[in-house]
């Protein structure tokens, strides 16, 4: 207990704790609802399958869609996976000959990018350039020979934290509708980073699949989803029951599913206030890097971002070594996306902004973020600066 007292966790876009008392704020569960299997069919899988779909029902209504748009999944990943690879297998089924262009940007999480690069043999693959993690929807463009187009992008980098303009996108996709009727096109956006801080409602949005995940909403984790928009065209990945329309198959993890879905209705319904409260927290941190280090740079500091990021760049440092220097002294924080953490490059965004020999911290704060745990993470970096300079 001691330990975790005496660090500041700051790495919220990677992980939030679980909020206990949020969590001890929602409707129960009894055991007798958890014992069975959602799809068995004596009474108790049908009391288990009522909790599941109570579930999906709260999930759709916040999000304004429809239940049967909302499949559940183990992580925001899958969903990503199931989302691009999902909509080209069907799409591939409908026409074998079919030309499919996937079109999305240099700054995705690797869940996008990685699954795009293994359908290159299948699918004509366009990355947009980025300015900032942002790009111009205007950029979007249909190629020539395509016959049906897929365009995949993060809401809030989660590097960066830098917002895309998905209404502009998505409006972009409407206009290239428009002018190939005979075209498939359809967007996907992965908004995983997005719901604590913005009011995520399909329908304005316009977005034929979304992604989620529990891992930034205080919930347990190992549980993600994905909105597939009703009659988008999309086939299983992977194969087994009929869980999930067929395309999620496997035994649901309710409980895990009802916290998620709890969660996410407490994240949509309090945007307003705990955004105000993050922000104050961002604001506080950044004055005290740009007053204690100036040496430092907040990345993207001019564009809209997310208040619960702020990305502190500094020149004559591997990002590596400062995280780990922090880590040291009590503060957690990191240095690009988890789960490219086992690449031991520099992240690829940080070195298209700066170039080399810059490295980074991502700071993101959450609920339980002081500003005294943001006095004591810029009190840290200067002492590691100083240690490194005097070194040098």
């Amino acid at each position: 207990m001691n330990f975790f007292k005496q660090r500041c966790y700051l790495d919220y876009a990677s992980s939030t704790p679980v909020d206990a008392r949020m969590i001890a704020s929602f409707p129960r569960l009894s055991p007798a609802v958890l014992q069975a299997n959602p799809s068995a069919l004596h009474k108790e899988g049908r009391l288990v399958k009522v909790a599941l779909e109570n579930a999906r029902q709260l999930v759709a209504e916040t999000l304004f869609a429809r239940a049967d748009e909302i499949i559940f999944t183990a992580n925001a990943t899958e969903s990503d996976n199931i989302a691009l690879q999902g909509a080209v297998t069907a799409l591939l089924k409908k026409n074998s000959e079919a030309r499919i262009a996937i079109v999305t940007t240099d700054s995705e999480h690797a869940a996008v990018l990685e699954t795009v690069k293994a359908l290159t043999d299948q699918v004509h693959v366009i990355i947009l350039p980025t300015d900032m993690g942002v790009i111009d929807p205007k950029q979007i463009e249909v190629p020539e020979d395509a016959t049906a187009m897929i365009v995949s992008v993060m809401y809030v980098n989660n590097e960066i934290g830098t917002v895309q303009p998905i209404y502009d996108i998505a409006k972009r996709v409407r206009f290239l509708r428009k002018h190939h009727p005979d075209m498939t096109i359809l967007l996907h956006v992965d908004a995983t980073q997005a719901p604590l801080h913005y009011v995520l409602n399909v329908q304005k949005m316009g977005v034929d699949m979304m992604t989620l995940g529990a891992t930034k909403l205080y919930c347990p984790k190992g549980v993600g989803m994905l909105y597939i928009k009703r009659d988008t065209l999309m086939a299983p990945i992977l194969h087994g029951g009929g869980q999930e329309r067929g395309l999620r198959p496997g035994t649901e993890a309710v409980q895990l599913v009802h916290f998620f879905a709890q969660s996410l209705a407490y994240a949509q319904k309090n945007v307003v206030a705990y955004t105000e409260n993050i922000l104050s927290l961002q604001q506080y941190f950044e004055h005290l890097i740009q007053k204690e280090i100036p040496s430092a740079i907040i990345t993207a500091s001019s564009q809209e971002r997310t208040p619960h990021i702020s990305h502190i760049a500094v020149p004559n440092f591997e990002s590596e070594l400062l995280v780990l220097e922090l880590d040291a002294r009590g503060i957690a924080v990191s240095s690009k996306s988890a789960c490219k953490n086992e690449d031991a490059n520099e992240s690829e965004l940080l070195e298209r902004i700066y170039g080399k020999g810059w490295g980074a911290i991502r700071v993101s704060f959450g609920r339980m973020t002081t500003k005294s745990d943001l006095k004591k993470a810029v009190e840290a970096l200067k002492k590691v600066i100083a240690k490194y300079n005097h070194i040098g």
